[in-house]
């Protein structure tokens, strides 16, 4: 049996109001116990007069972000910690000046636990749930925490250290990045920027401006039937695959190059110019060789597609 026990001798074992959850795992003789700890909701309401700029700020947590059709901003903070103390220490500032609006949520000098531990323990954190116009304007950070912004129009940053981030029906110029997590685009139009560390990149867009990069993942990328390109497009892998869906008609300058891999096209567009690369050998047998590289124009060129991995297949597809 292996466990971790500690007992002060100045306070309580367990804070009151504590749920413990204890699970026994007979056959590796291993004890765990689990806790949701203690919650506590704060609510604030700010008025408006015009459209919204909104700053949210949590030190660890979750970040949720939706419209509805009233011409104010609410934000509900979620603490959540192991003992009373510890939320007390969570602490929120929030002010507005005319219709911006700044939530920050800073987490307790210390996380440590005073009472019994006894295998995993849970850390404080502050969960936002935020409800703003349409039309908003937005930057959202987590220290570390999943963000998820839905059905917005205007400039949105969404910025986590170390958690996914999820968008769905936005539009208007967009950044996001995150250390280490995934980036999932659903129905989103307008300049698009997104940056991940260490996570794949996933996309249904209708972008104008697009800038995708990972250091350590995927990218597919379905881009929609009227979509027209007003700026040059970046698509990069470190260490990846990279799927790009096109519409049948589409105009731009393609450069899709992998370092170690293949580059491969079904597109109607290309299908003339893509593919592996037959050659016969001095000994007379046909020797295939896997095409890298692939520059071409498609429909009426314009603006710059660039794609690259450093190890990884390229397919371009309808």
């Amino acid at each position: 049996m292996r466990y971790f026990m500690r007992l002060p001798f100045h306070r309580p074992a367990l804070s009151a109001g504590a749920l413990l959850i204890a699970s026994t795992l007979l056959g590796g003789c291993e004890v765990n116990l689990n806790t949701e700890g203690l919650s506590s909701r704060d609510t604030r309401t700010f008025k408006l007069t015009g459209q919204a700029e909104v700053v949210l700020d949590t030190f660890d947590g979750a970040i949720e972000v939706h419209s509805w059709d009233r011409n104010e901003v609410e934000v509900e903070i979620e603490k959540r910690a192991m003992e009373q103390p510890l939320i007390d220490e969570i602490k929120v500032a929030a002010e507005q000046q005319g219709n911006r609006i700044v939530v920050r949520v800073t987490g307790p000098s210390r996380t440590e636990f005073r009472g019994v531990t006894i295998g995993m323990h849970i850390s404080p954190t502050a969960r936002l749930r935020v409800a703003v116009p349409r039309a908003t304007n937005l930057n959202a950070r987590s220290g570390d925490g999943s963000i998820r912004a839905e059905a917005l129009d205007g400039r949105i940053v969404l910025t986590t250290v170390d958690g996914s981030v999820t968008a769905v029906r936005l539009s208007g110029d967009i950044q996001i990045r995150t250390g280490d997590g995934s980036i999932r685009l659903d129905d989103v139009s307008g300049k698009l920027d997104l940056e991940t560390d260490d996570g794949s990149i996933g996309i249904e867009a209708r972008p104008t401006a697009l800038h995708a990069k990972t250091g350590d993942g995927t990218i597919r990328a379905t881009i929609d039937a009227d979509t027209v390109m007003s700026d040059n497009w970046d698509l990069t892998t470190g260490d990846g695959s990279v799927v790009l869906t096109l519409p049948a008609s589409f105009n731009a300058e393609l450069d899709a190059e992998t370092s170690d891999g293949v580059v491969r096209a079904t597109h109607p567009q290309l299908r003339d110019v893509a593919g592996d690369d037959r050659r016969r050998g001095e000994d007379g047998d046909d020797r295939r060789e896997r095409r890298r590289s692939l520059r071409t124009r498609m429909g009426e060129g314009g603006k710059l597609l660039r794609v690259r991995t450093g190890d990884g297949t390229i397919r371009i597809e309808h």
